[in-house]
């Protein structure tokens, strides 16, 4: 029996069988799609990828479909390429909307509450508006007072990030962009979604930068002019605020969103991650360069560019760990350069203030009761707030060479000690120069007692005066100090007691013409000492000897020389005045411890 071949007519029932199944299937997903799409662009909100399993069953079947060589498979690309952009689309709104930000009135007391969104039940299309999270009352209030000195105290800033939490995307978010991204995967649209994130997130940093106060335009001003800004303290402080919140909490944050979100594809994760905070973070460092290179002499602004290269070394490292590939690199390298620069800035100033000549009212005319020069008070006051930051100084400062025949070496002190030591030596210098402008020789030591005094009662202070200890000039100053009380006690009190001197012989040997040249000459002891005494109380009473300790020290040498010596001096010669209460009321005007008394009252200004 002969067996007959199937003929076309037979094979055209199977085929557009199969055609019709495709096709059905076909319009089951695409239908499953638009009725998501719908749902979630409605008013009452839709669900995600987890509320709508018919969704991920469409992209499947769409992919599936892809792989048909006919025109079912033309039409499921083209199917897919409208899902894959409303899922993109989807995944855009979702990642803007799930980016929460408390607006606070104050973005310091912003650090101290809890910055986290509040349990929600969130959907796709369910999220808020960002703009309408009011971001621009994100605002900063802080204190600038440029007019405080260093004398009256200054103090580090700093910002706790103990209790700063900060979602930069929702955690539900989070969850319904990983279940996005896992389709976007599974249909190959993986550089789309990377573009998505990137750009969106890269906005969204640099708009966390804006809320910082690190302003972009800064940076801006300084490549288009030429010309350096101004160096605001202000801007500093948020500079170094905004460094320790964007490198210590920002980008830890991101990088985690990124791995929960991207996790399933680890070369998509660090991708978003580096194209997403590579300009944020270049940004931020161009800012800290526009400030770097301020070319004011403002020393009062050192501490703050020693603060910016110390938090800026101790967060590099950070830095560093968090980025991936040619973007670490290129990072690195330039934080180096920045740290680089602020070592420079601070160098120079630091240079330059060796000289002490300031600009500045610090050079006004020197007090007239002799007590402290204010440049004594403004230079102490900036090296004990430059001994915090020791450490830094130690890198930023050159190693000093001394001379040791034919060669050089090394010196075993640091460089912060050698500088303090060189700034207290022209110090010295100029507080000598100043001393010159007094007439009276007296207030001139007064003075020069002061200063000294004042610069060894503040060189107690944390290292810097275990800089001086140990290169013996607190010893030093200590002698200085004396030296100026014993020259002051010869100018003032060794004239006024030249006057009390006399010789008891001529009174045992007997009466006659020397006997009355004596008693004469006693007498005008006694007047020359009263009229001396009486010019030393009136003006120094209005001298002023500021240290309580050096002023009663100052006292008790003044009475253990002038007490005892005119003690001595009325005991031998009181009975020489002729006994006569009028006469002697003339001559002796004082008893001892009216001397003591008055000299009591003294040097209190």
């Amino acid at each position: 029996m002969a067996v007959r071949s199937p003929g076309i007519g037979d094979l055209e029932g199977p085929i557009a069988e199969q055609e019709d199944l495709v096709h059905r299937r076909l319009e089951a997903a695409e239908e499953a799609v638009e009725r998501w799409w719908s749902r979630a662009g409605s008013d009452a909100g839709g669900g995600g990828v987890s509320d709508s399993p018919e969704l991920a069953a469409a992209v499947r079947e769409l992919i599936s479909l892809c792989s048909d060589g006919g025109s079912g498979g033309q039409r499921a690309k083209m199917a897919l390429q409208v899902a894959m952009m409303h899922l993109e689309d989807e995944f855009r709104q979702v990642l803007i909307s799930g980016t929460y930000f408390l607006p606070t009135d104050s973005l310091q007391a912003s650090l101290y509450d809890n910055i986290a969104v509040p349990a929600r039940s969130l959907s796709f299309s369910s999220f808020p508006n960002l703009e309408a999270l009011s971001i621009s009352s994100f605002s900063f209030t802080a204190t600038t007072d440029d007019s405080r000195t260093y004398c009256s105290g200054f103090t580090r800033d700093s910002v706790s990030m103990e209790k700063l939490q900060l979602y930069l995307i929702d955690p539900e978010a989070s969850n319904l962009l990983m279940e996005i991204a896992e389709l976007i995967f599974l249909a190959g649209h993986v550089p789309n979604i990377c573009h998505v994130y990137s750009e969106t997130r890269h906005n969204t940093l640099m708009q966390c930068l804006c809320l910082l106060g690190v302003q972009s335009e800064h940076a801006a001003a300084t490549a288009e002019d030429g010309c350096s800004m101004q160096l605001d303290s202000h801007k500093v402080k948020l500079w170094i605020q905004g460094l320790k919140i964007f490198v210590g909490t920002i980008l830890p944050e991101e990088r985690r969103a990124c791995a929960h979100i991207f996790g399933c594809n680890s070369m998509v994760e660090q991708d978003c991650f580096t194209r997403a905070t590579t300009r944020c973070t270049q940004q931020l460092l161009a800012v800290g360069n526009a400030i770097a290179q301020a070319k004011e002499r403002d020393y009062e602004k050192v501490p703050l560019i020693l603060e910016m290269y110390e938090e800026l070394a101790t967060l590099q490292p950070s830095l560093q760990d968090l980025l991936f590939g040619d973007a670490k690199d290129v990072i690195s390298q330039e934080a180096s350069t920045l740290l680089g620069k602020l070592g420079e800035a601070a160098l120079g100033l630091l240079l330059d203030f060796l000289s002490l000549q300031l600009n500045h009212d610090l050079d006004e005319k020197t007090a007239l009761d002799g007590s402290i020069l204010s440049l004594t008070q403004f230079v102490m006051g900036f090296t004990k707030v430059l001994s915090e930051y020791n450490g830094s100084l130690n890198i930023i400062l050159p190693l000093e060479e001394e001379d040791a025949g034919d060669s050089k070496k090394r010196t075993s002190v640091a460089p912060w000690e050698l500088y303090v030591l060189r700034l207290l030596s022209h110090l010295h210098l100029r507080i000598v120069e100043k001393s010159e402008f007094y007439k009276d020789e007296r207030l001139r030591y007064i003075f020069l007692m002061n200063n000294a005094m004042y610069v060894l009662e503040h060189s107690h202070s944390s290292v810097l005066g275990i800089s001086l200890r140990d290169n013996q000039t607190h010893e030093k100053l200590v002698l200085l100090v004396e030296e100026y009380a014993t020259a002051y006690l010869r100018a003032t009190w060794f004239p006024a007691l030249f006057h009390l001197k006399g010789t008891r012989e001529v009174f045992i040997l007997g009466k006659g013409k020397d006997m009355m040249k004596e008693v004469k000459d006693v007498k005008e002891g006694f007047k020359n000492f009263n009229s001396a005494f009486e010019e030393i109380s009136r003006v120094q009473t209005t001298w002023k000897v500021p240290n309580p300790q050096l002023r009663q020290h100052l006292r008790i040498i003044i009475l253990n020389q002038v007490v005892p010596a005119y003690s001595t001096y009325v005991g031998r010669y009181s009975s020489v005045i002729h006994n006569n209460s009028v006469s002697k009321s003339k001559y002796i005007k004082y008893i001892p411890n009216d001397i003591e008394n008055i000299v009591l009252d003294l040097f209190e200004g």
